[in-house]
């Protein structure tokens, strides 16, 4: 469910469902580097919108290095966001310590399932077979405090994942309201894969 071969490309078309106007269209395509962090190595890929991406493959366990933001300030996390060979319903989670601008890290719990295997899917032109649908969920437990009166977090997020493809797929859907921090943040958005070059 990864490609690594140097020269391997993806273009990928990025939509706002909210405001048109922020879509996008960028390419990313697998590099001959590799680098080391949190003691695992990361092939390196290049994104002609955000930079470079990093992936790591340990066993049926597929781990991400990327940004993570509540609306004020970025935290790089380490994102286990697949296994391969789980079976339906498994689940697994990732509790992360996010700066969130208020002067302290708070407490995100992210939750990945496993929603589907083996599924065949359409997007744009290319029918991909043997995909894996990946939902993933957001919490934040310390908005349940009384302190954060008014506070709530709600996500519907769904990723697809073909063989050597990779990522085919992600939608995207996160209403956070925090008036503490006077974050008020909602966002919809679509990303799907046009085509690929893989080598």
């Amino acid at each position: 469910y990864m490609n690594t071969t140097a020269r391997s490309s993806w273009n990928y078309a990025f939509k706002d469902i909210r405001d048109p106007l922020n879509d996008y269209n960028y390419t990313v395509t697998s590099t001959n580097r590799d680098t080391s962090a949190v003691g695992k190595s990361f092939h390196v890929y290049e994104n002609t919108a955000n930079g470079n991406e990093y992936y790591n493959v340990t066993g049926n366990d597929y781990f991400t290095m990327q940004a993570f933001s509540l609306g004020m300030t970025d935290t790089t996390i380490l994102n286990l966001y697949l296994k391969t060979g789980a079976a339906v319903g498994t689940a697994w989670l990732q509790s992360l310590n996010v700066d969130a601008g208020l002067g302290t890290p708070i407490q995100v719990n992210i939750t990945s399932k496993i929603e589907g295997t083996g599924l065949t899917k359409t997007v744009g032109a290319t029918t991909y077979t043997n995909v894996i649908h990946v939902s993933t969920t957001i919490a934040i437990p310390i908005l349940s405090n009384p302190l954060f009166i008014g506070s709530s977090i709600a996500t519907d997020i769904d990723f697809y994942y073909a063989p050597n493809y990779g990522m085919i797929q992600n939608d995207s859907k996160i209403d956070l309201v925090v008036p503490l921090a006077t974050l008020d943040i909602h966002t919809n958005t679509s990303t799907k894969l046009l085509n690929a070059t893989l080598l």
